[in-house]
């Protein structure tokens, strides 16, 4: 395990399941940390400001999933399930007995099946944008893509738009093609519905009103099928909206798993 400080955060590499997985981990300790998993085709890495923004008032564990980026691994990771158990393998090398548990997009149908994989472990859920109720097909994810980024254009960050996430993307659909292939066939086509009614934990279901991705008609599924979920949207930007609204995303996200924290 090696480590470097990078502001609210320490960078880590550990071996899990053959498997060198990499991960920031917050300097702030508390009782049950925020385990984010990120999108479909990135890293940790382009959700570094809202990363940081939480890291300041609750400790926050965000791994690369494997193979992407920083995470190295060269096999095909098939499924929902197999990235989960990665996963639950991780929390096992680190011995976190719980963790509050957020997921965005391909990281969010990740957390789905890990909450009902470990129950006892999860102790809240937070649902961004998330994967898990196929409704959209690659034919017409392709323009929808197109305009929720040509709308993004306007948004002053264009940092984050022009060199952030293409340069994650890029190194991995060069390096990773195959798993950035079946990352995305998980993502539109596999069918997490009949997990959603076993979800133990708190969840919150944040979505934007304008995701053309993963439409708010799944959000709206998900909250009538997972017990003791609260459905909030936002009105701002598209499918990746927390990257450019950070403050917004660190605001509700802690506000919730500070009140579960009380109950």
């Amino acid at each position: 395990m090696s480590a470097k400080t990078l502001n609210h955060f320490v960078d880590y590499r550990i071996q899990v399941q053959d498997c060198s997985i990499f991960y920031q981990q917050s300097v702030r300790h508390s009782s049950t940390p925020i385990l984010f998993l990120h999108g479909w085709g990135i890293s940790s890495e382009p959700y570094q400001e809202v990363l940081e923004l939480i890291a300041e008032q609750h400790a926050v564990i965000a791994p690369d999933l494997p193979s992407f980026a920083r995470s190295s691994y060269h096999n095909l990771i098939p499924d929902y399930h197999s990235y989960a158990k990665f996963i639950v393998s991780f929390l096992e090398a680190l011995n976190l007995p719980q963790v509050h548990l957020v997921g965005h997009s391909l990281g969010g149908g990740i957390a789905i099946t890990l909450a009902t994989l470990i129950p006892e472990r999860v102790k809240s859920l937070v649902l961004l944008d998330s994967t898990g109720i196929p409704s959209v097909s690659i034919p017409e994810i392709v323009p929808r893509r197109a305009i929720e980024m040509t709308a993004q254009i306007s948004i002053p960050k264009l940092k984050l738009q022009f060199f952030d996430i293409p340069k994650v993307f890029t190194h991995n659909l060069l390096f990773n093609t195959g798993n950035i292939i079946y990352a995305l066939l998980i993502s539109l086509y596999q069918d997490s519905t009949h997990l959603l009614p076993s979800i133990k934990a708190p969840c919150l279901i944040l979505w934007s009103e304008k995701d053309l991705t993963t439409p708010l008609s799944v959000a709206r599924d998900m909250a009538n099928l997972i017990p003791n979920s609260t459905l909030t949207i936002v009105k701002e930007g598209y499918h990746e909206w927390m990257l450019w609204h950070p403050e917004k995303l660190a605001s509700i996200a802690l506000d919730f798993i500070k009140q579960v924290e009380l109950d």
